[in-house]
């Protein structure tokens, strides 16, 4: 792996990253790419490691050590701060994507997407870390299911 350098050429020196959602879609990638190319340290939390499993057995590949994986749910477990402390960079990607829930659950999605999210902000703000949060669900739009009739078994 090649030493990575910022805008003046220094190197990049390796960090620990708390990604919150890293078992989603853009988590699961954006944690695959840290491990093959880059020194830096992953603690990876979310409620599913289904997409990351790979990249956390087993012991004899490359990052070994480098990714650990913490099961839970940002709204209600007491590691959260802590883990947020241990982080460098904080990068926040948990929330509802389901882009038929935002039609029948705006609510829900509301509360999960951004008011469940405090937390996050609050420790980095607190503890002085740096946050990344994003999400891509928002541009998704109307699944083309929602175009179905609301009786059509296809619309499950």
């Amino acid at each position: 792996m090649a030493t990575r350098t910022d805008l003046d050429g220094r190197p990049i020196k390796p960090m620990t990253i708390c990604m919150i959602g890293a078992g989603g879609f853009i988590g699961s990638h954006l944690c695959e790419k840290l491990m093959s190319e880059t020194p830096h340290k992953v603690l990876a939390l979310d409620v599913y490691n289904d997409k990351i499993k790979h990249l956390l057995e087993p012991d004899s590949l490359p990052w070994a050590g480098r990714i650990q994986f913490h099961r839970l749910n940002i709204k209600h477990d007491s590691r959260l701060e802590g883990l947020i402390k241990m982080a460098d960079l904080v990068i926040n990607l948990a929330a509802i994507c389901t882009p038929a829930d935002y039609n029948t659950r705006p609510l829900d999605t509301i509360y999960s997407n951004f008011i469940d999210a405090l937390p996050v902000v609050k420790y980095c703000s607190e503890n002085n870390k740096r946050l990344i949060h994003f999400s891509t669900c928002e541009v998704y739009g109307k699944t083309i299911g929602s175009f179905l009739p609301k009786d059509s078994p296809l619309r499950q």
